[in-house]
């Protein structure tokens, strides 16, 4: 891994730290575009437990250590981590997840109400919606060629979305305290529940294994 690609991989982590540390605050007291518009589904701060803040707060505290960890290595001419890598990997795929979901579910559901489909990706949700997901997977994949990522890598990107299913369904399905903000229940029909459990897993592998193989691929042609 040369300085340049290791300068990119700083500037590019700072960049993602910086603007996720603005935008979740800005999000959470003065929420999104699309819930300004639609007045709910709950108060802005509530947005804390939605999986896009979540896995935005996971891949900041990632990209931060990356920096740092990035930074240090320049300095010492040391290659990243391979637990650095693993981890990033599992975040930009936990992110990645939240930008494909809405860009192919959500947004098109709400044009389909008669809503604007561009609610979704604009203000704050410009980055941690569509952005700043798009810019770890191209970080990892050009950016941190200092390891191949492997098949534990990817089934350990499963973790997160599997992690926030329990307080998912516990809340939304048995004490219903939190409306299906997702619409994974399709208007409460809870049989589509272990489907839609089930797709979004393949569809968090593809993921991972699509960077994965882009990121190896990158490393095979040093």
């Amino acid at each position: 891994m040369n300085k340049t690609k290791k300068r990119l991989f700083i500037a590019s982590n700072l960049f993602i730290f910086i603007t996720t540390t603005i935008m979740v605050p800005i999000t959470l007291i003065f929420g999104s575009i699309a819930s300004q518009k639609d007045g709910g589904p709950f108060a802005y701060w509530q947005h804390i437990i939605t999986f896009t803040i979540l896995s935005n707060i996971f891949l900041g505290l990632v990209v931060g250590a990356s920096a740092y960890i990035g930074f240090r290595c320049l300095k010492t001419k040391e290659e990243l981590p391979k637990s650095l890598i693993t981890w990033y990997l599992v975040a930009a795929t936990s992110t990645m997840l939240t930008c494909l979901v809405v860009l192919f579910f959500l947004a098109p559901a709400r044009a389909a109400s008669g809503k604007d489909y561009f609610d979704m990706v604009l203000g704050p949700m410009f980055f941690l919606h569509f952005f700043n997901p798009i810019l770890a997977a191209i970080t990892l994949i050009f950016f941190a060629d200092s390891h191949e990522l492997t098949l534990k890598s990817r089934f350990l990107s499963l973790l997160p979305p599997a992690i926030y299913a329990i307080p998912y369904v516990i809340n939304v399905v048995f004490l219903k305290t939190w409306p299906d903000f997702y619409g994974f229940t399709f208007g409460g029909q809870l049989i589509f529940l272990p489907f839609v459990f089930i797709a979004l897993c393949l569809i968090v592998f593809t993921i991972a294994s699509a960077i994965s193989y882009c990121h190896n691929r990158k490393i095979a042609l040093k």
